[in-house]
């Protein structure tokens, strides 16, 4: 039987799981309790160029590759598959064309070259074993890392071959992908600062706001916020330690970027921007939303949020503060001194973003959301994987042309921990008082599910090195992998 953490995890988490590797080892033989110590990827076979252009799983006539053939990229995970006429399209990069499809029949095809995965449909245990030499992976991941813990293991993100996530280390980085334009951060005016004191003082607003219908999740920042209301007044409009309502018609979370919203927002001086999962450069509109309302915001997620933020005094980091009761003190602080608060909004004055990393990439990034100029993130990492696969099959047919000449093809690139590796979640507060935020974050089990997604990436590894055909026998390596037969 399986350890109960595992046991646990499967019981619960069967329909989250997956990833995949590069690896490709014919006759390796797994030990039958646990595995040893994996060699460095280096002085693994399976890792060299060679193998990875190697015959493995068909006979040398059908491997032997059509280079007049157009590569085919397979969307194994279709939801985001960004053509709308039928289930294949020709796309046309900036190298060459491919053919992008939906129809996994085009798995054994020869001419299938990628396969492209969305990091929150990924599923171990359906994915398009056995892996052949000539597939390239590619993770596509804009949302939170609680979505797919699996993908924050570094076994994991060492066996795709292209990543297009929220972390700017990644191959296509998506980290800035909820701002729209620089412009964003300043195009509303504000409610000014004598109109946000008026509504405190005699509507009975609250200089703070929270706004969260997602209860419980990974990042425990109800507990924290729980805390943090014992030492100041904060309006909680949303499900999540709710204590003020929204107007009817805004409390559908679907008008959360509809100006009546907005211009509720807008009348506070702070917002709670927490994020439902921390890691490094995952940052989403609860961030950039304030920012463009004119809202200070009090942030937490991304450890490296302020290496993207208009100039250095815009947003206030929870993680500064020893406790939720300094951080109350700090707030009270600016509530209570205009002169010091309206620092915060200095951004918002002409020349004030003074940042030249965020200039810069927002100059340099190679998608967009604001205009029909530039491709959107999703059919732009569709080309990138596309190119990468076009540069590997031109470097393939050189050398297959005039081996003496043309040196092989470079190792495949392979992806790193720095793409997406986030850290185990964690209570928000260190306390044994028992409470509703706590109890629900305690009821997702989020450590055995962050955990669990280990074990579940180890055994998937073993498989492909094993050469097995059927993801489906995924809990049957994973047997194996704790030594019960």
């Amino acid at each position: 039987m399986l350890s109960s953490r595992t046991s646990r995890f499967i019981h619960k988490f069967l329909p989250i799981i997956g990833t995949i590797l590069l690896i490709f080892a014919q006759y390796l033989v797994l030990a039958e309790d646990d595995p040893p110590p994996q060699p460095a990827y280096n002085e693994n076979p399976a890792f060299r160029p060679n193998s990875v252009h190697s015959n493995y799983g068909f006979s040398a006539e059908y491997f032997r590759y059509n280079y007049s053939q157009t590569p085919v990229i397979i969307w194994w995970t279709k939801a985001l598959f960004p053509h709308f006429n039928g289930n294949t399209a020709t796309i046309h990069c900036d190298l060459g064309t491919c053919i992008s499809t939906t129809d996994k029949k085009k798995k054994r095809d020869p001419a299938t070259r990628g396969f492209i995965f969305y990091g929150t449909d990924f599923r171990a245990h359906e994915t398009p074993l056995p892996r052949q030499p000539h597939h390239e992976w590619a993770l596509l991941h804009e949302e939170s890392p609680m979505n797919n813990y699996i993908l924050s293991h570094q076994p994991m993100l060492q066996l795709f071959n292209h990543t297009g996530t929220f972390r700017r280390e990644s191959d296509y980085p998506l980290t800035l992908q909820h701002l729209p334009s620089l412009s964003y951060l300043t195009s509303r005016d504000p409610v000014p600062l004598h109109e946000k004191n008026r509504l405190k003082d005699t509507a009975g607003l609250a200089s703070v706001a929270y706004i969260q219908s997602h209860c419980g999740v990974a990042s425990d920042r109800d507990s924290y916020v729980q805390e943090l209301m014992k030492y100041i007044k904060v309006d909680s409009l949303g499900k999540c330690l709710h204590n003020k309502e929204l107007p009817e018609e805004l409390q559908n979370t679907l008008t959360m970027e509809e100006d009546g919203f907005f211009s509720i927002i807008a009348n506070y001086k702070f917002h709670i921007a927490f994020e439902n999962g921390i890691c490094r450069d995952y940052m989403t509109e609860k961030l950039f939303r304030p920012l463009h309302l004119g809202v200070v915001p009090i942030y937490w997620g991304s450890e490296a949020a302020k290496d993207w933020m208009p100039n250095d005094h815009s947003i206030i980091l929870k993680d500064d503060f020893a406790s939720p009761k300094e951080l109350a003190e700090y707030i009270t602080f600016l509530d209570q001194n205009d002169e010091e608060y309206e620092k915060f909004l200095e951004y918002r004055q002409p020349g004030g973003i003074t940042n030249t990393l965020l200039v810069e990439e927002m100059e340099r990034r190679p998608w967009g959301l604001s205009s029909m100029d530039e491709p959107n993130f999703i059919n732009g990492f569709e080309c990138h994987v596309c190119d990468r696969i076009l540069e590997r099959l031109d470097a393939e047919r050189l050398h297959a042309a005039n081996p003496g000449e043309n040196p092989p093809p470079p190792p495949p690139r392979l992806g790193q921990y720095t793409h997406m590796g986030c850290p185990q979640p964690t209570r928000a507060v260190d306390t044994q008082e028992p409470s509703k935020p706590g109890n629900e974050w305690l009821a997702f089990d989020w450590v055995n599910d962050f955990w669990g997604t280990w074990d579940m990436a180890m055994a998937l590894k073993q498989m492909i090195q094993a050469g097995e055909k059927d993801s489906r026998k995924l809990f049957d390596f994973l047997e194996k992998m704790h030594g019960r037969h």
